[in-house]
């Protein structure tokens, strides 16, 4: 089914995107997420009750060991597996794909929902995180906390585009995106140096440096490789998501 037109299509965005964020913040889980997201700031606050003011060691523990390892790709995952997650398991994705809508805007709408949803909690506990702790460090405090904030940004941009795209394939997007980050992120990075350039890890870790070189971080991309890789992820999980929709069976006929 095709719309009236790209602007009647556009202009339904708002709405879409605002039953999106309500479908994702909706859920007892998320509350759980937000908890997480706070650790971060609580270490921070840790970290200032002991006078200690170290770059390198709050990267370490903070970014890397919390934000990079769980925070980031656990909200991210679930916020894009969940776009079209709850849609299509009560099955009332029927009444939305049966609306004159391009499929691109549906998509688009959602993506976006999740990635904001994403970026606002991850970046949000990165900033407030390095506001306390990072930024009496003067300069070079300030600088790794805004390469934080973009590994969080590219980040969540990557991980919600290829599982919103996953899950319109299979409704275990949100275990397989699991084992991607404990098995393929996790324990096959440490012995593959190699799988770096299909590690969303890495292209997030790597875009930082287009801003400064946060210490103790096993970065294996330069930034416009980083940056080149995650559009083109970006792109092309966008574009499988879109080809999928169109090919969704309606009661009475077919896309």
């Amino acid at each position: 089914m095709r719309g009236n037109g790209p602007l009647s299509s556009i202009a339904a965005m708002p709405e879409i995107a605002r039953v999106t964020f309500r479908q994702l913040l909706g859920r007892r889980r998320t509350v759980i997420l937000i908890l997480l997201a706070t650790l971060p700031v609580l270490l921070a606050v840790v970290f200032r009750l002991g006078n200690q003011i170290n770059v390198e060691r709050f990267t370490r523990s903070s970014f890397d060991v919390i934000a990079m390892t769980i925070l980031l790709p656990l909200v991210a995952i679930l916020f894009g597996s969940g776009a079209f997650g709850a849609e299509i398991d009560d099955g009332t994705i029927v009444y939305l794909l049966a609306k004159p809508l391009s499929r691109w805007t549906i998509v688009a709408a959602k993506a976006l929902t999740a990635m904001a949803v994403s970026i606002l909690l991850t970046g949000a506990s990165m900033a407030i995180a390095g506001a306390i702790e990072l930024f009496p460090a003067g300069s070079e405090g300030v600088s790794a906390t805004e390469a934080q904030i973009l590994a969080m940004v590219v980040g969540s941009v990557c991980y919600v585009s290829l599982f919103l795209a996953l899950s319109l394939f299979t409704r275990r997007a949100l275990v397989i995106g699991i084992g991607y980050m404990l098995v393929w992120e996790g324990a096959l990075s440490v012995m593959l140096p190699g799988i770096a350039n299909l590690s969303i890890r890495q292209y997030a870790l790597g875009a930082s440096r287009a801003i400064y070189e946060l210490p103790l971080q096993e970065a294996r991309l330069t930034a416009d490789t980083a940056f080149i890789l995650s559009g083109v992820l970006v792109v092309v999980a966008l574009a499988i998501a879109t080809w999928k929709l169109m090919r969704f069976e309606l009661p009475g006929g077919t896309d």
